[in-house]
């Protein structure tokens, strides 16, 4: 799918590739010290990137290419099911998580191409994606800090729904996206 952002630059939505590996490693080496620590799914270096989606088949990556330069400028990840680690602090707010129905979202866009509507557009191409599975539930993998006004925001525009608070490295949001009810968008 391709896209124009705000700042007038065609930018290409898709799944990534196996031989994406290598740009996707070049694009987490140019991240900023502060995005990385807020993005961590996986380690950054080339060999776990490697081994998270080869012996795996529970991660979906995506990605966002700038047509121009061709480098990739935003990487997100579905991963089907939950985060084991995340059960009993996801029951505590009345959630049943379930590997069938519910898959965790893990977010990043390039420093520099941030609030240009990446962030949504691809957010949304996911989803189309997602509605043809079994998949209705979206939670975010670790939360999110909750001095990250721009992620915050950027799950609340989605319509993210806060499921409570929990602190680790900080304090953070647990939030879900119900992918079953109708969305305003």
């Amino acid at each position: 799918m391709i896209i124009t952002t705000k700042n007038n630059r065609q930018v290409s939505l898709r799944r990534l590739k196996s031989n994406d590996l290598d740009d996707l490693f070049d694009y987490l080496q140019n991240l900023r010290e502060e995005t990385k620590r807020q993005f961590g799914p996986h380690r950054f270096d080339k060999q776990s990137i490697i081994d998270f989606y080869t012996y795996s088949d529970l991660h979906l990556g995506y990605i966002a290419c700038d047509m121009e330069t061709n480098q990739i400028i935003a990487y997100f990840i579905i991963k089907t099911g939950y985060l084991q680690h995340d059960a009993v602090r996801l029951q505590s707010y009345g959630m049943n998580p379930d590997d069938k129905t519910d898959c965790t979202f893990a977010p990043s866009v390039a420093d520099a191409w941030q609030s240009c509507g990446i962030g949504n557009q691809l957010f949304h191409f996911i989803l189309s994606d997602l509605r043809s599975t079994e998949i209705n539930r979206i939670i975010l993998w670790g939360g999110v800090q909750m001095d990250n006004i721009k992620a915050v925001n950027f799950y609340k525009k989605n319509n993210f729904k806060i499921l409570g608070k929990f602190t680790h490295n900080g304090e953070n949001y647990d939030m879900y996206f119900d992918i079953s009810k109708p969305q305003n968008a």
